[in-house]
């Protein structure tokens, strides 16, 4: 597996730092990725997506929302984050030459993932943790990503506080391009009771998701 390289690219309100590292073997695309909350890039759940993602094909991006370097609260409504997310989708864009790019989030990334992929034309998105209370606005952005007919994996544990799985699952239900996947023994951080990351079973999911996007574009 190729080396990560540690780059820089402009954000909306600062630098934004991040890892790239290219694909193993023929590349197909790209995948960026962001954090949640109270982390950074180089959370164990992130990075281990990072590398599944290099071998299965794809160029890949993590990197820290501007909160990270400054010490800050994350903006309002999320609406710095996704604008960075934005800005890291477009670096990836000219960086690997494809138009071919999925995104990747975890917690508030994983709204953030929402927002900019609603926006963007993105090959698919990957929401880790990701939490639904019912909310109707929430509500509302993922129905939008099956109106843009965007394929959408959905991890979340099944011991999630943060989470109402029924209404995601009713949510989930009627939308095709909207995969639910519960994770048992996992709580909202994709954690087991003891606090260790359920990487392997995070991988395996995103694993097979990621090989049916790339068996049905090469």
């Amino acid at each position: 597996m190729a080396p990560e390289t540690d780059v820089r690219f402009e954000g909306v309100t600062d630098t934004l730092n991040g890892r790239a590292r290219d694909a193993t073997g023929p590349s197909w695309g790209a995948l960026v990725l962001c954090h949640g909350r109270h982390e950074g890039m180089d959370t164990p759940l992130v990075a281990a997506l990072a590398r599944l993602g290099c071998e299965e094909g794809l160029w890949t991006l993590r990197f820290d929302f501007a909160f990270v370097g400054s010490g800050a609260e994350p903006s309002a409504g999320h609406a710095d984050e996704i604008a960075d997310l934005r800005e890291a989708i477009a670096f990836a864009r000219a960086t690997c030459g494809t138009d071919v790019v999925f995104v990747a989030g975890r917690g508030l990334g994983a709204w953030a993932a929402v927002g900019a992929a609603t926006d963007e034309t993105v090959a698919g998105v990957i929401l880790l943790g990701l939490s639904y209370e019912g909310q109707p606005d929430r509500r509302m952005a993922l129905q939008r990503l099956d109106e843009l007919e965007i394929p959408t994996l959905i991890l979340v544990g099944f011991e999630s506080d943060r989470t109402d799985l029924p209404a995601l699952q009713e949510v989930v239900a009627g939308l095709s391009h909207l995969d639910l996947e519960i994770l048992a023994g996992a709580d909202h951080r994709l954690e087991d009771a003891k606090g260790r990351p359920v990487t392997e079973a995070v991988l395996l999911k995103c694993e097979a998701w990621l090989r049916v996007r790339r068996k049905a574009r090469t």
